[in-house]
């Protein structure tokens, strides 16, 4: 049995929807191996609801295959073999569906719905105009789920054929570092973080790894050998989302490889100029692969010339800086050696990266969950003489800064005195709480004090900072878990 881990806030606006009694038109989209047609299928099981999954086939073999999983909505059915529909054309189809919506609340869930679009271009339209005359005046829930975030983007976008008509829609997200840890319980808190740099938040990745084994030989066995699911999975990746994927997976190799501004990016992409990058880095940050960073007192007016680019997505970032420049090497075999070389500093320097996501997660999450004051924004930020790690905003006011350290050492007073000087240069005069964190420990001189706190990986996994279970329980009856 697959573990099934969160994702309470979609559960719920997929249960208010079902009863809702209102005709509903839901589209839930997210990035491939996010965990869709699982939530799908959980939400559907148990209901009067047909659950199908597309796939790239002529549109007549897509019909005949609707026509088996919408049988048992037809009419008079009970409990015998459900019918198996035949259906001309989706017109017929979806005229079925509205028909069994005057009997009863009935649900259809088309999930990879860009290869119905791919068989039919019309589709969406046919929808639209279904939706407009009948299906808006039926008892129905109609869930359109794909994994081509581009094109289901468009599908609701002011130029797409279902523009206004959906009633709900999720954007289904990788999960923070928080909840992606829960798939590997028997590892330390120090490999969870580091899985969480190699997987990201992807549950799909997240559920491969076998925490009885150690993090090295799983990294072995899915990344660092030609038949690993992680080896594989980056060009796939790109290549469902890019009809051209060259000159994307170009842009992201040369992000990965350090370059942030677009002059530095359409250079090491071999791209003529950085105008020319634009574009491509639009598109990506639209499908949530890429982030543009900007510092907080920039971030109404941003300035190309302080702009980070950045990528978003933690696998793609793991795999385009470890796996990618050794693909040759993999497939001859030599991944066990490869992974000897690179899982001491240059990993460690790599995980510090992503240990400073964490923390800034983990004070959004601190603030969610109520014990903290409330957070309008975290990020990271840069300027003349300094940075901090840790930025929590109150609208334009600092009230939290944090340093982050992940290595083999304490922190030490110097550290927190640096913090100090950083806030002093940032924002003069402001008293944000201070936050440190660390990897390995604290000095001895190093104490908790009001305004200064010490998390340690321990306190990141606190069960307390579960804030989602609180909120949904009580519209879910009880306790989650």
């Amino acid at each position: 049995m697959r573990r099934f881990i969160d994702r309470l806030s979609q559960q719920h606006t997929l249960d208010s929807a079902w009863r809702s009694g209102k005709p509903e038109l839901v589209v839930v989209h997210g990035r491939r191996r996010v965990g869709k047609s699982e939530l799908l299928v959980r939400f559907a099981h148990g209901k009067p609801i047909a659950y199908y999954v597309a796939a790239q086939q002529l549109e007549r073999d897509q019909l005949a295959d609707l026509g088996r999983a919408l049988g048992a909505l037809s009419a008079g059915f009970r409990r015998s073999r459900p019918p198996r529909l035949a259906f001309r054309d989706w017109d017929e189809l979806l005229a079925t569906i509205s028909d069994a919506g005057q009997r009863r609340r009935v649900g259809v869930v088309l999930d990879e719905f860009p290869y119905l679009v791919a068989a039919n271009p019309a589709l969406p339209s046919l929808i639209q105009r279904w939706w407009d005359a009948d299906g808006s005046r039926a008892d129905v829930m109609l869930i359109l789920a794909g994994s081509q975030q581009a094109m289901m983007q468009r599908l609701v976008s002011a130029e797409g054929a279902l523009y206004g008509r959906p009633t709900r829609r999720i954007h289904l997200q990788p999960f923070d570092y928080f909840h992606a840890a829960q798939f590997a319980r028997g590892w330390s808190a120090e490999d969870r973080i580091r899985l969480y740099a190699i997987a990201g938040g992807i549950p799909d990745y997240l559920e491969e790894f076998d925490d009885q084994r150690s993090l090295r030989d799983e990294l072995v066995r899915l990344a660092f050998s030609a038949d690993g699911r992680l080896f594989r999975e980056a060009p796939d990746l790109l290549r469902s989302e890019f009809s051209e994927p060259r000159t994307y997976e170009s842009i992201i190799r040369a992000i990965a490889q350090g370059a942030t501004t677009p002059g530095e990016v359409a250079d090491r992409a071999g791209l003529a100029a950085a105008n020319r990058v634009n574009p491509y880095l639009d598109r990506l940050l639209e499908l949530g692969l890429v982030d543009r960073r900007v510092p907080p007192a920039e971030e109404t007016r941003p300035r190309p010339r302080t702009s980070q680019w950045v990528l978003a997505d933690g696998y793609l970032r793991f795999y385009y800086r470890f796996i990618d420049p050794c693909r040759s090497a993999i497939q001859l075999g030599a991944g066990s050696r490869i992974i000897d070389e690179v899982m001491g500093e240059p990993f460690d320097a790599f995980v510090s990266r992503t240990f400073e996501e964490v923390a800034r997660q983990y004070v959004a999450r601190l603030s969610a969950a109520g014990k903290s004051p409330p957070l309008s924004s975290v990020a990271f930020w840069w300027f003349a003489g300094g940075d901090i790690d840790v930025a929590g905003f109150q609208g334009r006011r600092l009230v939290l800064a944090g340093s982050v350290k992940w290595t083999n050492e304490y922190v030490k007073p110097g550290d927190l005195d640096a913090l100090r000087r950083s806030v002093a240069i940032a924002a003069p005069g402001q008293q944000p709480d201070l936050f440190l964190f660390s990897r390995s420990g604290f000095d001895r001189n190093v104490r908790a004090e009001p305004g200064v706190r010490l998390v340690s990986l321990r306190d990141l996994f606190d069960r307390r900072l579960e804030f989602e279970a609180g909120a949904m329980q009580h519209d879910f009856g009880g306790p989650t878990r």
